[in-house]
């Protein structure tokens, strides 16, 4: 026993020192392992638990929850706006809204046995009832035609104005109309209502307005009550449809001019292998020759300006500071320093940018022997829309949960005044119905008290309230963040292990795999499911405080607090920071699992290690990748950005000939569609692209410190980088 765990410290000790010291030769390694085993599996249990649960509750809220609730308006009598009987009325009209701002009267006698908790129109007495469309037209009982007048359900449109009078007394009928129009789906006053002047009281044909207890209605009054959201929501609503349409007519060109991105992506990548020195020697060139000319400038204005007097002062005029000899001086010296520092950063690290540019080089070269590999985002890119939208619509329908309660099913009630029976009350028959009746149905005793009681409520009733509903919303929140970087983790890995296939391919493109994106999407969904979701949840974890802090600081607004809003934004930069660092560390993590294939925790210590021990090829193999990365996305997103303008504004010659005249109300709104569109196909391509540089960059690595370049230990890496590191292959010594 004792020789056994000797021998076990002895092996734990070797391990600690592998992960420190440089790799060794292994006779046996020829790339992404094959035997390999499952890894992180009480994760993965764990992941898949928490999934079930987040499918769970997905069901409960689409069972409990009807998201018409939340987007059409309910009026006096419970009834639905824009569904069941009511279909061709779906807007809300309110009698008197000066009633509603104010909060003034006593709820409507005929509700008295109406449950009005998940009603708006309880805190709104007057009354309100669903119509086909709202107003476009000023009504006042003395003066307009009776005909017009708009009254309850169950009341008879008035023929006289004695008529309308007594009916607007007794609330039947709204005690007068102006002009209005839908802002989400309630009847608000137009802005030609406010025309008529501030303080003053509104008049129709001569007659000031009134309500039915003869008060006249002022202009100022409805403008305190509502104008201060209604504007707004008026000018948002009318862009909106707009650009809505203008979207709509056009969506052919913005798909046409996406399938142009995805096209001059993918060449531009190809091309990157003969480019990207070009491309990165020319930015030096032009980096060196705009700060020379910046210090021949800034010396110039101070020569010019020496003889001059001036007193530095604190303006806020900055062309005051422009005519002072000290202004030019300063930023004068200033572009030199950088300039200097620059050119011997320059001297120093030549031979690691030149590896940097061979790598990136070489990342083209790989894509050229795996062109599949470009259309791999693809995948998890159409995961996460459909991710996107599961917990949108869960997300939706829980919010809902507490506004539909036992209404699940029935979207109209049976009330007398409605004169209708029970046979009008409309009952879904599909699949929510169903599992809304089988939650129903569920053994438990919803008169217990504490938890147990209100869990019970909650699940048969669907009356959860608030607090609950907060908290199944915070979970599906976290459960959105875990998955959607797990769905990342899972197209890392799989690029990871496709392009160590090429790397470590000895004879390319002779050794590379027949499927390098298949076998290695394969061996990740068999084997890593665990280690990919752990690296999610480290990530999950830290966006999920962010939202948090976000949301507690979105409270904090306006408040005079200084000192707690100063402490919410320096944990909100620092989770942000730490979101980054943890991103960081499990890309290069995957890439070592997708390799070696062991768990999560070694494999990001064996990664961080190996970075570790080559710090300064790191920092400048990163950088020049991020920089060679922006400028292609810039190039790529303008020049399709520009050629769309060109095209929707018709400045294009000819265009007429080509592409039918579209009728736009803006023309920058698809275009700016087409530029949005261009980034993420721009984006999801260089992905590919990074993390293809980064893969072959740990593999470049350790391929130096496992080989030497003999028969035995050879290298795998190119020859452009050999000639680079002045290192070479030795031929196999003949035999006798």
């Amino acid at each position: 026993m004792g020789g056994k765990g000797s021998k076990t410290e002895k092996e734990s000790t070797a391990d600690v020192k592998q992960q420190v010291l440089p790799m060794t030769f292994d006779p046996t390694f020829k790339g992404p392992i094959k035997n390999r085993s499952c890894t992180d599996v009480p994760c993965c249990i764990v992941f898949l638990v928490f999934i079930v649960a987040f499918i769970a509750i997905a069901v409960f809220a689409f069972a409990k929850g009807d998201p018409r609730y939340l987007i059409y308006p309910i009026d006096n009598y419970g009834n639905l706006c824009g569904t069941g009987r009511f279909s061709d009325k779906p807007y809300l009209l309110y009698f008197n809204l000066i009633e509603c701002a104010l909060g003034t009267g006593a709820l409507p006698k005929d509700l008295k046995n109406v449950d009005l908790s998940n009603f708006q129109f309880k805190i709104c007495p007057t009354p309100q009832i669903c119509v086909s469309h709202c107003p476009d037209y000023y009504w006042a009982p003395v003066v307009s035609d009776p005909m017009k007048a708009i009254c309850k359900y169950n009341v008879t449109t008035p023929t006289s104005v004695s008529a309308s009078i007594d009916a607007v007394k007794v609330e039947d009928c709204a005690p007068f109309l102006f002009p209005s129009q839908p802002v989400v789906y309630r009847c608000l006053p137009s802005s030609s209502v406010f025309k008529q002047g501030r303080n003053v009281t509104m008049t129709f044909n001569g007659t000031e307005l009134t309500d039915r207890n003869n008060v006249t209605v002022s202009v100022n009054q409805l403008e305190q009550a509502i104008l201060n959201f209604t504007k707004e929501l008026n000018v948002v609503q009318d862009y909106g449809i707009k650009i809505l349409g203008d979207v709509t007519a056009s969506w052919w060109l913005i798909l046409v001019f996406a399938t142009i991105a995805m096209f001059v992506s993918f060449l531009w990548i190809v091309l990157l292998r003969w480019l990207a020195g070009v491309i990165v020697w020319l930015s030096i060139v032009a980096f060196t020759g705009l700060f020379s000319y910046a210090i021949f400038h800034c010396f110039k204005k101070y020569i010019e300006l020496k003889d001059s007097s001036g007193q530095w002062i604190v303006t806020q005029d900055l062309s005051y500071y422009a005519n002072l000899k000290e202004t030019w001086l300063a930023l004068g010296i200033i572009a030199a320093a950088i300039l200097v520092v620059t050119i011997l950063l320059l001297i120093f690290l030549i031979n690691r940018l030149r590896i940097a540019i061979a790598l990136i080089k070489e990342s083209s070269r790989a894509i050229g022997h795996m062109v599949g590999i470009l259309f791999w985002p693809l995948i998890p890119y159409l995961m996460q829309i459909g991710l996107l939208a599961f917990w949108g619509a869960s997300a939706i329908c829980l919010a809902a949960v507490s506004k539909t309660g036992l209404k699940a099913c029935s979207l109209h009630r049976n009330y007398t005044l409605l004169g209708g029976n029970s046979t009008e009350a409309q009952q879904y028959t599909d699949v929510r119905c169903w599992l809304s009746n089988e939650l129903t149905e569920l053994p438990c005793n919803i008169s217990a008290e504490g938890f147990t009681g209100a869990a019970c409520r909650c699940l048969t009733l669907g009356d959860c309230g608030v607090r609950y509903t907060y908290v199944l919303q915070a979970f599906q929140l976290f459960m959105w963040f875990w998955l959607m970087n797990f769905i990342s983790a899972v197209g890392q890995l799989t690029i990871a292990g496709a392009f160590a296939s090429y790397y470590w391919a000895f004879e390319k493109p002779k050794d590379i795999p027949l499927f390098p994106v298949f076998s290695s999407f394969c061996r990740a969904f068999r084997y890593h499911i665990g280690s990919m979701a752990f690296g999610a949840l480290l990530i999950a974890i830290v966006q999920f405080l962010i939202a948090i802090l976000t949301y507690v600081d979105h409270k904090l607004k306006g408040r005079e607090n200084i000192v707690a809003k100063f402490i919410l934004k320096c944990l909100i930069c620092c989770f942000y920071c730490m979101e980054k660092l943890l991103k960081f560390i499990t890309k290069n993590a995957y890439i070592m699992i997708a390799v070696y294939g062991k768990n999560f925790c070694i494999s990001a210590k064996n990664a961080f290690s190996l970075l570790l021990r080559n710090l300064i090829r790191v920092v400048v193999v990163d950088k020049v990748t991020d920089f060679l990365l922006f400028i292609s996305k810039l190039l790529i997103v303008g020049a399709v950005g520009v050629l769309a303008y060109f095209v929707v504004a018709r400045e294009m010659p000819g265009i007429d000939r080509i592409i039918p005249p579209l009728q736009l109300n803006y023309y920058l709104a698809p275009v700016l569609v087409i530029i949005c569109t261009s980034y993420i196909v721009a984006s999801a391509f260089f992905s590919i692209y990074g993390m293809g540089i980064d893969t072959i960059f740990l593999s470049f690595l350790e391929d130096l410190e496992r080989h030497d370049g003999s028969a035995e230990k050879p290298y795998y890496m190119n020859k452009e980088l050999m000639v680079i590191l002045g290192k070479k292959n030795k031929a196999p010594k003949k035999q006798a």
